[in-house]
């Protein structure tokens, strides 16, 4: 297998890197990943620095892992859609600032909460690429705590007890658990395990879900090889957060479910005719996809007979989503290009239309930041449609994006969540992954750029042999 040598650029033109040396600085690294992937996924408890704001432990860990980042080039490197994607924010509270509205500081406090969050984004871009199996590690162990717990809760709400755990939930970031335990516990009745409720929950844990499920059934193989005892890890987090998913009732395991469904059926396409393959599609399409359609259908068919009743909260966030689009569109024009103030729109939502909030990360970024925001996501987007042409499309990426996607538009509210930045950082450095068709060959470009400017330019042709020992390759970025 080919290596890279120190201070050598990565086959994508990421830009110059170092293979980090067998030693300490290596396993420090490692503990600093692993520690990235747990601490992400946990959002309590936190440190209270306000009424409504507070510093995860995530967050403290991501600083530490991104501040080396200070004193590097970023050219050539993805850090700058941190910058990108806050430059809007801001301008938006000047705007709010300078045209007097109320709630200014709030609109400030939002601000840092975005800048806490979105820095995730940069500490996994700089770790994802050098010590990805030491970061999903973390993320697997965390998963699989959540299924844990969300099932003790699950139990409890079945026996009547009362929820448990209740002095870990302090976090005034999000709707308090704490103060809202009695009517979970009693008439929501939906685990979530350590998270502030189950749509939440769902969006940080799919995307990963999908990864690993990717990743058992062949279809994508990691640049950095998992061991035996990783990859047992990586399946055994997949079912249990599927199964908490699934338990939580949340409207957003359907699309999940419908993605691991796809990667099945493309399984069973490439699957050679073995005896054994043939055994497992018996037992995972015959005994294993009509249980979990089943338990699936039954748990969502109670939130539809509930959405009709006491439980209105899909007709809630269609609603808030609609009545958030109407204001910033009838807005002047001011408005319209640097939005209706980051953090403002939940006042206005509550004291008019009593709703909580507009439920979506990205509209409500877009709603609050206005034109400037919006070209901002386009921007992002573009460099994701990117990274998928390098991948010839593969339809992992975009399955996983999908679901990812629908998590931070419909599903949840929270930008708080460190684990939607996390996934949106793995997608950014995505050729460190290999996504392999049936014959086992990688379907990445096979081009080395020319002009190592971005990561798609055109280059030489390698031979088959150079191309799958440079793809087998792990590359680091720093």
């Amino acid at each position: 297998m080919m290596t890279l040598a120190p201070r050598q650029r990565p086959a994508y033109g990421w830009g110059d890197t170092t293979v980090p040396r067998p030693g300490f600085r290596a396993r420090q690294e490692g503990v600093l990943a692993f520690l990235l992937g747990f601490l992400a996924f946990m959002p309590y408890p936190a440190i209270p620095a306000g009424n409504n704001t507070a510093v995860q432990l995530g967050s403290i860990i991501s600083i530490v892992v991104a501040a080396p980042l200070l004193l590097q080039s970023w050219k050539r490197k993805p850090y700058y859609l941190y910058v990108l994607l806050l430059l809007p924010a801001a301008v938006s509270v000047l705007h709010a600032g300078f045209g007097q509205k109320t709630g200014l500081e709030v609109s400030a406090k939002a601000l840092l909460t975005w800048a806490l969050a979105t820095i995730t984004l940069l500490a996994g871009q700089r770790l994802l690429p050098r010590a990805s199996l030491q970061v999903m590690s973390g993320i697997a162990v965390a998963t699989i705590v959540h299924a844990v717990v969300g099932a003790w809760q699950f139990y409890v709400f079945r026996t009547g007890g009362e929820l448990p755990l209740i002095g870990l939930y302090v976090n005034p970031s999000f709707l308090s658990v704490q103060e809202n335990a009695t009517t979970i516990a009693k008439w929501i009745q939906r685990p979530f395990g350590l998270f502030p409720e189950p749509s939440a929950m769902s969006s940080s844990l799919a995307p990963w879900i999908l990864l690993w499920t990717a990743e058992l059934f062949g279809l994508v193989k990691f640049a950095q090889r998992p061991s035996r005892s990783q990859r047992v890890l990586f399946g055994i987090a997949s079912a249990a957060g599927l199964l908490l998913i699934i338990s939580s009732r949340s409207g957003h395991a359907m699309v999940t479910l419908a993605v691991v469904f796809l990667f099945g059926v493309i399984w069973v396409k490439n699957a050679r005719a073995t005896a054994r393959n043939f055994a497992t599609i018996l037992a995972v399409f015959g005994v294993l996809v009509p249980l979990v359609a089943w338990i699936t259908l039954l748990a969502i068919g109670d939130r539809v007979r509930e959405a009709s009743g006491a439980n209105q909260s899909w007709q809630d966030r269609s609603q808030s989503l609609l009545i958030g689009f109407k204001l910033w569109t009838s807005a002047g024009f001011t408005d319209l290009l640097f939005g209706l103030g980051l953090g403002l729109t939940a006042n206005v939502m509550s004291g008019q239309y009593g709703l909580e909030a507009i439920w979506s990360v990205l509209l409500t970024y877009i709603y609050e930041t206005g034109f400037l925001g919006a070209l901002a996501v386009t921007w992002v987007g573009v460099y994701l449609a990117r990274v998928w042409r390098a991948t010839r499309f593969g339809v992992v990426f975009a399955g996983i994006l999908f679901v990812w996607l629908v998590g931070v538009t419909v599903t949840t509210s929270y930008e708080q969540l460190l684990p939607i930045w996390l996934s949106l950082a793995y997608f950014t450095v995505w050729p460190g992954v290999r996504e392999s068709s049936r014959q086992g060959r990688s379907i990445l470009p096979t081009r080395v750029p020319a002009d190592t400017s971005t990561p798609f330019h055109r280059g030489r042709l390698l031979t088959p042999s150079q191309s799958r020992d440079l793809l087998l390759t792990p590359w680091y970025g720093e």
